[in-house]
């Protein structure tokens, strides 16, 4: 069946937007341990995105040591966190991945149908490959955010 609404927008992007500066340490997930990296000047990409309505995630790098996940109106604006081993990063802090989860709506009868949820959590490069952080971005019918730490 045809869907009847836009599907959920992820936006996956390197260089920060300044609205990244917006979040301090009591609304956010996961931790900010350097300066956000964004342009001096607002482009307005993330009033654009706001504007669009269908875009509920995105999702930056370039700040290693940064792996925060925040609201800011209506959208998750997503620190990955850093992977490699080619770049900088902090002594004693893991090197980490986000992982991006998108679940479909399925019939009793075994056809697909939308989006459901969109989740996202860390795993940690450890002995363990621990999952830290995760989170529930975006429910349909929901606008809340639901934290459960790992």
């Amino acid at each position: 069946p045809r869907q009847k609404e836009p599907a959920p927008a992820l936006a996956y992007f390197h260089i920060p937007l300044p609205e990244f500066s917006s979040f301090t340490a009591s609304d956010f997930t996961g931790v900010k341990q350097e300066s956000i990296s964004s342009p001096s000047i607002n482009s307005g990409f993330f009033t654009t995105m706001v504007e669009a309505g269908d875009v509920k995630a995105a999702f930056i790098g370039h700040d290693h040591i940064n792996d925060f996940c925040g609201k800011l109106t209506g959208i998750q604006l997503c620190y990955a966190g850093g992977l490699g081993y080619h770049a900088y990063g902090k002594a004693g802090w893991s090197r980490r991945a986000r992982v991006v989860s998108v679940q479909l709506e399925k019939t009793v009868s075994g056809e697909w149908q939308g989006v459901k949820s969109i989740k996202t959590w860390k795993r940690l490069d450890d002995q363990h490959l621990t999952t830290i952080d995760s989170e529930v971005l975006w429910n349909r019918g929901s606008n809340g955010k639901t934290l459960t730490h790992a």
